[in-house]
């Protein structure tokens, strides 16, 4: 077993018993360069794919540079959705599955047409678009803390878990992306707000970014993908027993509780 199968092998069993671990690149002499842990996710990808599941799109997290700069990452992240985390706004998840969630609100894209290659700007994403919609993103971690070096959010997936959906989709060209503004509140309590043009400036933004990272890798966005634009709130762990709810100043409410 090589450095890449072994290192995928102990990510995915610590999902699966749902106890987090030392950062990836603790196992490997040196750590893990950039391009190994591509190859762990894409290994861990395959093995998915392998037993029936399907990739439904993309997350891209760590779109607020502030945040990003703060942290002193080099770079946003992104990771891969599976149509098994993908859940409907209303009723309730148990934490029980996951770790050490985090709730973040963002405005999920649905493309239209293929995405591909680098150097894309907002109008090329906005006309691939077919609709945005109000969303979470649960982040997990299976990684200790959620402190690790830079690669290791990649060969963990960017940390991806599930998504929420409101279910209901607004033609992106009837929505100010920018001004588009959310308040997320616990149990009725409004405790962060947040607005569009905080993720990577513009949401598409973030979208071309995830277009020109798949390029590197030989891969690209397909039409039906959906695309999570990064939070525009900040991260919050999840507290077992509440209901969460992001209202949108046009794309409605999302909604889910945690038992």
């Amino acid at each position: 077993m090589n450095d890449i199968e072994r290192v995928a092998n102990t990510l995915r069993e610590a999902e699966a018993a749902r106890t987090a671990i030392g950062p990836a690149s603790d196992l490997v002499d040196g750590g893990l360069t950039l391009d190994a842990a591509h190859a762990v996710c894409e290994h861990n990808v395959a093995r998915r794919l392998d037993a029936g599941d399907r990739v439904v799109g993309y997350k891209v997290g760590f779109t607020n540079i502030a945040v990003r700069d703060k942290m002193g990452l080099p770079d946003s992240t992104y990771g891969y959705l599976f149509e098994d985390m993908v859940l409907e706004s209303g009723g309730s998840l148990d934490l029980g599955e996951l770790i050490a969630p985090k709730i973040e609100t963002e405005i999920c894209f649905r493309l239209k047409n293929d995405l591909k290659g680098a150097g894309l700007g907002v109008e090329d994403v906005l006309a691939a678009t077919d609709a945005v919609s109000a969303s979470f993103e649960v982040c997990d971690a299976r990684i200790l803390d959620w402190k690790c070096p830079y690669p290791d959010f990649f060969a963990d997936n960017g940390f991806s878990a599930r998504i929420v959906l409101s279910g209901q989709w607004v033609p992106v060209h009837d929505v100010d992306l920018l001004g588009e503004t959310v308040r997320l509140a616990k149990s009725g309590e409004v405790f962060a707000e947040g607005v569009g043009e905080m993720a990577m400036g513009h949401p598409a933004n973030a979208v071309a970014w995830l277009a020109g990272k798949l390029a590197q890798r030989g891969r690209s966005l397909k039409a039906g993908d959906l695309v999570m634009t990064g939070t525009l709130t900040p991260i919050t762990p999840i507290e077992q027993g509440l209901a969460y709810e992001g209202a949108f100043s046009t794309l409605g409410k999302v909604e889910k509780t945690f038992a």
